[in-house]
């Protein structure tokens, strides 16, 4: 027998929502999102169209309070000051700042969708919470009157655009490009708010950025599991260094866009002709999609060569590294106001190192070091006492009836006659 999973979101950093409505449905996989940045995955069981709340934040606290260790250690790293405490309940009540405006960016939704099903995805592009956004539908369906019609009448702020085919929707959506960013995603995929805000700024952050791409989630799944749902707990950003043929690069740059995933954003697309460029996988740029598959970008991997040894002391701040564009790996002596942390690799491939990827690489490989550089209780306290913080702040927020869920009846054997 087929059943469905839903998948959820479940965000620790407002009230605990009600999670009921999902009578179709015989389990759910959540996941569990601090500001909207995904931490990891949990699982329930629906009964009655609910979702048991209980079990969900004891697997919370159980299996996902350590990912809340990352971005608390790289808000040490990047304001230079180490933390006097394990301090989850005010990181879950201060967000980080967030991009609301910045370069144009020109998203283009490539799309087979009939307009019967086309609403979801406009809806949401609707909802992004970035300016400025130039939206263009790239209309390959055999559904063109409608969908022209739907757009028209009811979406003015998105342009339609017709496509001879499939194949030639990317293409179409470069020559479409008014931006200096162009975002892809499908007809069939609902994008978060943020969608937009997340990508720009990994591009602001880093000028070698030329491609980003974030986590493509699956609005259900089927079982049994036909597909792998990407792995977290936490989810991190990841760097990487992209090379091709110098005399190939403007071809395998348009290869990457036509084979893109429902979530990818490029750089000034068909104007580059770097071989080689940064790309940078960003979980908090997040689409809903009918699959979860993920851009696979084009790479020559060879193992590193030339290797450099660099300093860094946190309390001073995070400067570019510019001057190791000779080697292949990068070790970084990491310290605190002269106390030694440890040491991070960065595998960068001759590339400016920005402070932003130094920033990721030291929270992501000395976490426990960067959270106890001050207080010196090692691992397992740190441990104990975040998770603690975590509970304390969740378990103010959780409705009275998850938190104290009503107790089976005792069955009581009958009085001897």
């Amino acid at each position: 027998m087929r059943t469905s999973t839903a998948v959820i979101d479940f965000e620790i950093s407002t009230k605990i929502p009600e999670l009921n409505a999902f009578g179709d449905h015989d389990g759910a996989l959540v996941l569990y999102r601090l500001h909207g940045r995904p931490l990891g995955w949990g699982a329930a069981s629906v009964s009655d169209g609910r979702v048991d709340h209980a079990a969900l934040i004891r697997q919370l606290l159980e299996q996902q309070a350590w990912s809340c260790a990352l971005p608390l250690a790289e808000r040490a790293v990047l304001s230079g000051i180490p933390p006097r405490s394990l301090d989850v309940g005010g990181m879950l009540q201060s967000p980080p700042q967030h991009l609301s405006t910045g370069p144009l960016v020109t998203v283009a939704v490539s799309s087979r969708t009939p307009a019967s099903q086309l609403r979801p995805c406009l809806d949401s592009l609707l909802g992004l919470d970035y300016t400025p956004v130039d939206l263009a539908l790239i209309d390959a369906s055999d559904d063109r009157k409608r969908v022209e019609a739907l757009v028209r009448d009811n979406y003015p702020a998105i342009r339609y655009v017709s496509s001879a085919g499939a194949g030639g929707a990317t293409r179409r959506a470069v020559s479409e490009c008014r931006g200096d960013i162009l975002a892809l995603t499908h007809g069939d995929a609902l994008v978060d708010a943020r969608w937009i805000s997340r990508l720009a700024a990994v591009f602001l952050a880093d000028p070698e950025v030329m491609t980003v791409s974030g986590l493509a989630l699956p609005r259900t799944i089927e079982r049994p599991f036909r597909t792998a749902l990407p792995a977290g707990a936490p989810f991190c950003r990841q760097w990487s260094r992209v090379r091709v043929e110098a005399s190939q690069a403007a071809g395998a740059m348009l290869r990457v866009l036509e084979r893109a995933s429902g979530n990818v954003a490029f750089w000034h697309p068909g104007m580059s002709s770097s071989s080689v460029y940064t790309h940078v996988f960003e979980p908090a740029a997040i689409v809903r999609t009918p699959s979860s598959s993920l851009i696979a970008l084009p790479s020559k991997r060879i193992a590193p060569v030339a290797h450099a040894v660099r300093s860094v002391d946190l309390a001073n701040g995070l400067p570019p590294i510019a001057d190791a564009t000779d080697a292949d790996d990068l070790l970084l002596h990491v310290t605190w106001a002269g106390a030694v942390v440890g040491d991070a690799h960065i595998e960068h491939r001759g590339a400016v190192v920005s402070p932003l990827w130094i920033a990721d690489a030291i929270a992501q490989q000395l976490t426990v070091e960067v959270l106890d550089a001050r207080l010196g209780v090692g691992e397992h306290v740190c441990r104990a006492l975040l998770t603690a913080d975590l509970a304390r702040d969740i378990l103010t927020r959780v409705p009275l009836g998850a938190r104290r869920p009503t107790p089976s009846p005792v069955k009581r054997p009958a009085a001897a006659a």
